[in-house]
């Protein structure tokens, strides 16, 4: 194209004015007064062709030949500076030389200079009632002669202010082309065939990514051909007018659609690259889009370009950490996991020693600790052999009726496998719900604290239902195991309460942090809904709703309360 452009400003050196509704004698006379001469060559006067030439060509004969009958015409200093790739700037250049080819249809007397000079006869292609110039040089030229002309026709005082005129300026029909028709027959099979091969790089790219649907390393490829197709596309777009341009605007508006259709559909989307991509395409599509072209696509060309922009700012918003959110949120989950893998591990310690009987409190290196423990342990073991002692002299037990409902659901309870019995201590009520209280216990085999939910029987008489809900809810917590869904551990079923063990969360609720005002830290917030989040997402996944999300932990109608514990500081 760029060889193309050069070629045309060589050969391009002409325009034509239409003088259909001006008077010959008004225009004729114009010329004459500004020293024009007429060319007499006893051939082109026979079909109605005369040629006329400034002051500047009167004694220079072989110049007028030339300039009729060369396809173009430049010096050495111009073909250099071309081949530079140098515009000359047309308001630097103070005269040109050129030439004047009228056919009028009316008769008009010249009473100016004439000039006899044979001239070969060269088929022009005049229509009626024009004036063909045809300027000395390149294109800059051809501006600075048309330019020129004008003044001639449009003469200025000394101060640049126009003079009366019994003509205005006349219509500029075409603004440049080769003065010799088969130059320009051949200037436009060029641009037809450049056309056409701009028009089959940008189909190209189409055949290209269905032909390699499944060929590997296919997206770099074509993100390259994409990119080029874009580019020599908007750079074809600059030299074609009319038809041809609402044509092949159409073509890149379709590839600027199948680029983001691409990124969106067959590029991975946690890529770096595909983020560069997705910026080039973006790009693409705006700028083809501009102004009216979003106007003139089609419903159905229109609604998929929504979807895929709209798919493809997802994909560059999902590669920018909001306010550090996400890497907080990840900082989080690499912590909780790196504590469990430390408490699998004690507890992993902590069973060796128990089969080797060695007991737990030896691990504290410090003597004053070990001793601590020691009395303490003491004084459990001792509390609870006054407690089996008084439960076998004191209760006789009751026998257990199956047609009572309570009766039944009891056994039941007892007889699921989430019954386990393990040494455990009570400790501070933490607080209470609509069918028990919550209190915070230590695993005495492990040392681990837990929170533990009493459900006694005679509180909750009235609920016949209470049983087979209590049921359900553990059937289901037993299979979610999740960082942001509370764990569960199992029961211990007794005679006339039921205990529940959970996962304990030393940061208290979300309505704790919430009762002096709100959170100022905009960061922390966004840790503590992306949490909450991923606990609801894996809930869904395992086909369980939470229908009672809030910031205050709910231990009665919600089912499984999301972690709420702030992050390390």
């Amino acid at each position: 194209m760029r060889c193309f452009r050069a070629l045309a400003q060589r050969l391009q050196l002409s325009a034509e004015y239409s003088i259909e509704n001006v008077e010959m004698e008004h225009l004729v006379t114009a010329l004459i007064e500004s020293d024009h001469f007429l060319v007499y060559t006893q051939t082109y006067e026979e079909d109605s062709t005369y040629i006329i030439a400034p002051p500047s060509l009167r004694g220079n004969p072989n110049a007028i030949s030339r300039l009729l009958t060369q396809a173009f015409h430049i010096s050495e200093e111009e073909e250099i500076s071309m081949f530079e790739a140098k515009e000359e700037d047309p308001d630097s250049i103070d005269y040109v030389d050129y030439i004047l080819v009228l056919s009028p249809t009316s008769r008009f007397i010249w009473s100016g200079l004439v000039l006899l000079l044979e001239l070969p006869r060269l088929d022009l292609d005049m229509k009626e009632n024009r004036i063909r110039l045809i300027a000395d040089g390149t294109q800059a030229r051809l501006t600075a002669a048309k330019r020129q002309f004008c003044e001639v026709l449009m003469p200025v005082d000394e101060d640049d202010e126009p003079l009366e005129s019994i003509f205005g300026p006349l219509p500029c029909v075409v603004e440049s082309q080769s003065h010799l028709p088969n130059v320009n027959n051949e200037l436009r099979k060029i641009t037809r065939a450049t056309n056409r091969l701009a028009q089959s790089i940008v189909d190209s790219v189409h055949h290209v990514r269905t032909s390699l649907h499944h060929a590997k390393g296919r997206q770099e490829l074509l993100e390259n051909w994409y990119l080029f197709a874009s580019e020599h596309g908007q750079h074809i777009l600059k030299q074609m007018s009319g038809p041809t341009l609402m044509k092949f605007n159409q073509l890149l508006i379709k590839l600027a659609i199948s680029w983001v259709s691409f990124i969106c559909d067959d590029c991975d989307p946690d890529q770096r690259v595909t983020f560069k991509w997705a910026v080039n395409a973006l790009e693409f599509a705006l700028q083809r889009t501009k102004r009216n072209n979003i106007l003139q696509l089609p419903d159905d060309q229109f609604e998929l370009l929504r979807q895929k922009v709209a798919s493809c700012m997802t994909l560059l918003i999902s590669h920018f950490d909001i306010l550090g959110a996400r890497q907080e949120a990840t900082q989080e989950k690499e912590r909780q996991e790196l504590a469990e893998r430390q408490a699998v591990n004690a507890l992993s310690e902590i069973e060796s020693d128990a089969l080797l009987g060695i007991p737990l409190y030896s691990r504290y290196i410090d003597p004053a600790v070990r001793m601590f423990w020691e009395r303490i342990l003491s004084a459990v073991k001792e509390l609870e052999t006054r407690r089996s002692e008084m439960v076998s002299k004191d209760t006789i037990g009751r026998v257990l009726d199956e047609e009572k409902m309570v009766d039944r659901s009891l056994v039941s309870l007892a007889a699921s496998s989430s019954n386990i019995s393990i040494r455990w201590q009570q400790g501070r009520f933490i607080g209470a719900g609509s069918f028990g209280s919550v209190y915070l216990a230590v695993n005495l085999d492990t040392g681990a604290l837990m929170a533990v939910k009493e459900i006694k029987y005679a509180e909750v008489a009235g609920l016949p239902n209470l049983h087979s809900q209590i049921k359900d809810e553990l059937a289901v917590m037993e299979m979610l195991h999740h960082p942001n869904v509370v764990e569960y551990y199992g029961i211990e079923v007794h005679r006339d309460k039921v205990y529940i063990f959970e996962e304990y969360c030393q940061g208290g609720s979300l309505a704790s942090l919430l009762e002096h005002g709100r959170i100022e830290d905009e960061g922390l917030i966004q840790v503590y809904t992306m949490q909450m989040l991923e606990g609801l997402a894996y809930l869904h996944e395992q086909g369980v709703v939470h229908r009672d999300v809030k910031p205050d932990s709910s231990w009665g109608v919600c089912l499984f309360p999301v972690r709420h514990s702030p992050p390390d500081m």
